[in-house]
């Protein structure tokens, strides 16, 4: 099954990809109908009760979690000059000159890896050339470990 979410940001600071990775993974589908207008529309706790507008029987009786095979975790990082900077705020982000953020599956499979601005990864001053691909899916392997240890003490799925 394909889905296509919006992902609106309501305030950011910095790292907005790892936010909206962390968004998805923990989506709720939420109790809805078609009303006569043929529009999905959101069936809340207390639905209002609108004379003009009729709804149909519910598609989903019950809220529902999104199941993923797999929980993506990101990890996005600055470059500048011989530093790497792990989630930057948005004040760090706008001073420095190389995005990169790493979004590896909960088996440690890559699945998105994003580059923006500054130089070539492999020309980078931040670590020895020819390094920083593995260096920055190492980073993301230890944060995603890090994480898989959080949701586990949290017994969240």
């Amino acid at each position: 099954m394909i889905s296509k979410v919006d992902i609106y940001c309501l305030n950011a600071d910095g790292a907005l990809y790892d936010a909206a990775v962390a968004a998805f993974s923990n989506l709720q589908i939420p109790v809805v109908a078609l009303n006569d207008n043929g529009r999905i529309v959101s069936i809340s706790g207390e639905e209002e009760k609108n004379a003009s507008i009729t709804m149909k029987e519910a598609v989903n009786k019950e809220k529902r979690k999104l199941t993923h095979k797999n929980i993506p975790f990101s990890l996005t990082c600055k470059l500048h000059k011989k530093y790497i900077l792990a989630d930057p705020t948005a004040e760090e982000e706008s001073i420095m000159d190389t995005l990169v953020t790493v979004v590896l599956d909960s088996s440690d499979q890559i699945v998105a890896f994003n580059k923006s601005g500054g130089n070539a990864l492999a020309g980078s001053s931040a670590i020895n050339q020819g390094e920083s691909f593995h260096h920055f899916v190492e980073l993301a392997r230890k944060r995603g470990k890090e994480l898989k240890q959080i949701l586990a003490d949290m017994d969240i799925d």
